[in-house]
């Protein structure tokens, strides 16, 4: 870790001898989770200060939180918005951020298959929702389409060569799936974000049968840090599905009282074990993590 962080230390000098700025990209895991209920909001800044948004929600007993923290921000324009499945606690304020003047470029979502939408109601997967939201996008131009695997969404080249972007590793309809039929959980978009060597896996609500099939996959999965799926809770990607990410720090978007409960003791014990620094928005906040291509630092709120 000395060498890294002397080695960042010596590439900003040097760039600033230079007259060229170190890339950047920064993520932020938006605290939309501080009471009771969990939801998904991360906003990143790629090296050319555009701005990207995984996931669009807030807390059922936060609302508004998401829209005000990118107004808080600043942000008047999202050059893309990804929408990692259709549960309202990952895509539930798209419409709210669109009508709040934020301008949306474009937006990248996985439409599950009918059949299985209308099994989760109760869950928050709504099929008449979804289509509503798909027509607003329409009405207001607003273009989208679904990814396919390894497609890259986003890229660009930075002053020194580098590349930055985010590439899709699987997106699945819930009905053609490599393990047969899943839930809503199992059609997240599981996508990678990087800056040069340094990577972030983002994993939506990932369920333990497609974490188990992606652990023993030859999809390349390993990251150097991870968005842990489906707010930490049991359910979740099974520990082959970590071990094989290897990620040296992890955040979870989760309220503190549902990280601290039985629902989340396996992943809390699997990362003291591994001695893996775990990042819960419910304690910390908001959390950010910066990206160079020297390596990564990480800054919490509180």
């Amino acid at each position: 870790m000395k060498k890294r962080l002397l080695s960042g230390i010596f590439a900003v000098c040097f760039a600033a001898a230079c007259g060229l700025a170190e890339p950047r990209l920064s993520w932020t895991m938006l605290n939309v989770t501080p009471f009771e209920a969990q939801a998904d909001c991360h906003l990143l800044e790629m090296p050319d200060g555009a701005h990207i948004l995984i996931d669009s929600a807030d807390a059922i007993d936060a609302p508004g939180a998401a829209v005000a923290h990118l107004q808080r921000l600043g942000i008047h324009r999202l050059s893309l918005v990804v929408i990692s499945h259709f549960h309202r606690d990952h895509y539930g304020r798209l419409l709210d951020i669109i009508r709040a003047g934020i301008t949306v470029d474009q937006v990248v979502l996985n439409v599950p298959d009918k059949s299985v939408a209308d099994r989760e109601i109760l869950w928050g997967c709504d099929w008449n929702d979804v289509q509503a939201v798909l027509t607003e996008l329409r009405t207001r131009n607003i273009p989208f389409h679904t990814p396919k695997a390894n497609e890259r969404i986003y890229e660009v080249k930075t002053a020194d060569g580098s590349l930055a972007g985010i590439d899709i590793l699987c997106a699945y309809d819930g009905i053609n799936t490599p393990i047969g039929a899943t839930d809503v959980n199992d059609t997240s978009i599981i996508l990678r974000v990087f800056l040069g060597p340094t990577r972030i896996l983002f994993t939506g609500d990932l369920n333990h049968r497609l974490g188990e099939y992606l652990a023993r996959s030859d999809i390349d999965i390993r990251a150097d840090l991870l968005k842990v799926p489906h707010h930490g809770t049991e359910g979740v990607a099974p520990n082959e599905f970590f071990d094989r990410v290897g990620a040296k720090a992890v955040l979870i978007p989760s309220p503190r009282h549902l990280w601290e409960s039985p629902r989340s003791m396996r992943l809390r014990n699997y990362f003291i074990e591994h001695k893996i620094p775990t990042y819960i928005s419910g304690l910390q906040g908001n959390v950010t993590v910066t990206l160079t291509t020297h390596g990564y630092t990480i800054e919490t709120e509180h």
